[in-house]
């Protein structure tokens, strides 16, 4: 396996120049995919860097990726690293940077024009933090923090939805006094100044200005850190970013090249009508090219008339998502008593939302596969699940009623080298089956490289346009469908076929060496298309 760490870009020569390698700031490590393309493209020579948020989703930490740790920690309220001990002597890359902490204070120890971004206060004095107002601010944050982690979860307790109902209200009082503070301008500090001139900077130069648009600081506050966000793109050529913080490229400049990374986020979010939603999709319109990853976006890209967009696939490490060995697998089969073994990391998800997963249908094809295949000698299964996901209560009860809880190893959300382990030990990965997607994520790629026979819902025909070969998915979308495809790989020889040509096919189209060539030629076509040059490898 190749070493997390990768080199620092150097200066090349080409003829009788010596060339600085092109910067490029990678923002919103969504998934890790930030952080992936950075690495690939640092192994090309360029000078990548990714930033994000340090009290984000776990998935979007490096550490998640690349690191080897003991434990299970929060997915919605990450550790302090740098306690933690990393089994696999993994260091986080100096490329791999918090949103804020890369930028330096100035001799008075004050970063002009810019909050920290790591949850703390450190813009307040040292004789404040007793306060009133601060012990205030931390019981405000404790609220938001619980009122999150029930809003994520389905079939609520009715003392829960008492306490949701009383936090909503909180949150609401919380949020009318930061506003009145700010439009009313109660008790000016530095810190409401520097956000007010990067407003204007915003307002007065910046694609959105450059779109006769402005906006207001009540605007901006469902735009975390937004204050840090020109400073820190200012010394690149090239800014990427991602999900949903393509809607900041509208407070770029305009010299600057912006490339826009569709996470599922063009589903159903640029069309809402607030100013979310709408800076999204004018992010995405400003943009000189979006990335689809999603190959079912295409049409909300024609929506929006896109014209500058294409197809690059996932970032995916096919030298890292390896079969081999698993320490699990065997202790796994004892502890269910199975012959055949299923693994689905998917969060439970039943609605019909834009991101759900739709895992009901792989539980009630599992039900129905240990009701009726088993008895007719199809192989003994078990189910590895993962315990996260609005609808995780509703799918312990659904197989405690019927009567196959016995059948299923329940398991925290994982870092991605433990992941590779259950990826080996699986006979067969089960991913997501939302009617209106049809497309495979990292889960799905991931698996096919460690030679796994996937099932899911895969639509050819929304790939028609950007796959010149469609990959060997077993493909399913109703419990009927996913049942049949469960009863087809309890057969072994089936299974090792199928996993054999899904290595093969992720060799060919998704590996990390085309993902990264298909981004270099972004960069070049953008480039081009402005009369700007880039020495790129």
């Amino acid at each position: 396996m190749r070493d997390s760490a990768e080199p620092n870009a150097e200066p090349r020569s080409v003829g009788d120049r010596v060339v600085e390698p092109v910067r490029v700031a990678h923002i919103g490590n969504v998934a890790n995919n930030a952080y992936s393309n950075a690495k690939f493209q640092r192994r090309l020579g360029l000078q990548a860097d990714i930033y994000h948020y340090r009290n984000e989703f776990i998935m979007g930490h490096p550490e998640w990726e690349d690191a080897d740790f003991a434990g299970e920690p929060d997915p919605f309220n990450p550790p302090d690293w740098p306690s933690i001990r990393f089994t696999n002597g993994y260091v986080r890359p100096e490329w791999a940077k918090y949103l804020g902490d890369h930028l330096e204070a100035d001799a008075s120890g004050e970063v002009p024009g810019v909050a920290r971004t790591d949850g703390a206060d450190s813009h307040m004095p040292a004789a404040s933090l007793g306060s009133i107002a601060t012990r205030l601010r931390d019981l405000a944050h404790l609220g938001i923090r619980r009122f999150n982690a029930l809003s994520r979860q389905g079939q609520l307790a009715r003392g829960e939805r008492l306490e949701l109902l009383a936090l909503s209200l909180f949150q609401q009082g919380v949020e009318w006094v930061s506003i009145a503070k700010e439009g009313r301008s109660l008790l000016v500090d530095a810190r409401l100044r520097s956000r007010r001139e990067r407003l204007r900077e915003i307002n007065e130069q910046s694609r959105l200005s450059a779109s006769k648009e402005r906006l207001t600081l009540r605007q901006l506050r469902g735009f975390p850190h937004w204050e840090s966000f020109r400073r820190t793109c200012a010394p690149c050529e090239v800014v990427q970013l991602y999900g949903l913080e393509v809607a900041k490229g509208t407070f770029l400049p305009p010299e600057l090249l912006l490339v826009a990374f569709e996470h599922g986020t063009l589903r159903g979010l640029p069309f809402e009508q607030t100013t979310r939603g709408r800076l999204l999709a004018l992010g995405h319109k400003i943009a000189d090219w979006t990335v689809i990853t999603n190959a079912d976006t295409v049409s909300e890209a024609k929506r929006l008339g896109l014209e500058r967009y294409g197809f690059i696939p996932h970032p995916l490490d096919e030298d890292k998502y390896v079969e081999g060995p698993s320490a699990v697998g065997e202790p796994l089969r004892r502890e269910l008593g199975c012959e055949l073994l299923l693994f689905c990391p998917t969060r439970h998800e039943w609605s019909d939302a834009f991101d759900s997963k739709r895992t009901d249908r792989a539980l009630r094809a599992f039900i129905r596969y240990v009701q009726e295949a088993e008895p007719l000698g199809a192989p003994r299964a078990g189910f590895v699940l993962s315990d996260w996901g609005r609808d995780a209560r509703a799918a312990r009860a659904l197989l405690s009623d019927a009567g196959v809880a016995d059948r299923v190893a329940w398991r925290a959300p994982m870092p991605k080298l433990r992941m590779l382990d259950y990826y080996r030990a699986a006979d067969v990965v089960v991913d997501q089956f939302h009617d209106r997607v049809g497309s495979f994520g990292a889960v799905t790629a991931e698996a096919m490289a460690c030679s796994r026979p996937v099932v899911m819902y895969f639509n050819p025909a929304v790939h028609e346009w950007c796959l010149p070969e469609m990959p060997p998915i077993c493909r399913a979308r109703t419990e009927g469908e996913i049942y049949s495809r469960l009863v087809e790989l309890g057969d072994a020889p089936a299974r090792r076929r199928a996993g054999k040509e899904s290595r093969a096919w992720i060799e060919r189209w998704h590996g990390w060496r085309r993902s990264t060539s298909l981004h270099l030629d972004v960069y070049r076509h953008a480039a081009e298309r402005r009369g700007l040059s880039l020495d790129l490898p």
